[in-house]
């Protein structure tokens, strides 16, 4: 398995390029990866045969030194995505049920589970007053507006 490898460095022209083996990282995790150094670079993204061509070239002129280390800041932020991808891919079946949980509580109509059990347990009991859902100690739910207290 190779790594990343600088094919071109030119400093007087502010373009790097670099290539990867197409089979090193998925094209999803390389996007997010370009995307990161949008802010400081123009990035163009290519396949040749079996790698990957990153092509940057700097939004203002850069010394030799700094191409380097954006090179590096490149390969790191690429294990970082990648990571990040297989985090999601172990997750995604979570992330999707959170996800409904929370756009089937929000819909209007929606009525609220109440009470317990073995399949549905409730950390907050909504008619139990000392459970902190319905007494407001703080005033939090007070309206801010003077005409909706009742004073002017």
């Amino acid at each position: 398995m190779t790594t990343l490898k600088i094919e071109t460095l030119d400093a007087a022209t502010a373009t790097l390029t670099l290539s990867l083996d197409v089979g090193l990282y998925p094209r999803d995790v390389l996007y997010a990866a370009a995307y990161v150094f949008l802010d400081r670079a123009y990035v163009l993204l290519d396949r040749q045969d079996s790698r990957f061509i990153v092509r940057f070239r700097g939004k203002r002129a850069l010394e030799e030194a700094t191409f380097r280390a954006m090179a590096g800041e490149f390969e790191n932020e690429l294990l970082a995505q990648a990571l990040r991808h297989q985090v999601f891919d172990a997750n995604q079946r979570i992330i999707e049920d959170v996800v409904a949980v929370a756009i089937a509580g929000a819909s209007a109509g929606a009525e609220p589970y109440v009470g317990s059990d073995a399949e549905h347990p409730h950390l907050v009991d909504p008619g139990d007053p000392a459970d902190g859902f319905v007494a407001d100690a703080a005033g939090i739910g007070r309206p801010w507006e003077p005409e909706k207290q009742g004073t002017e």
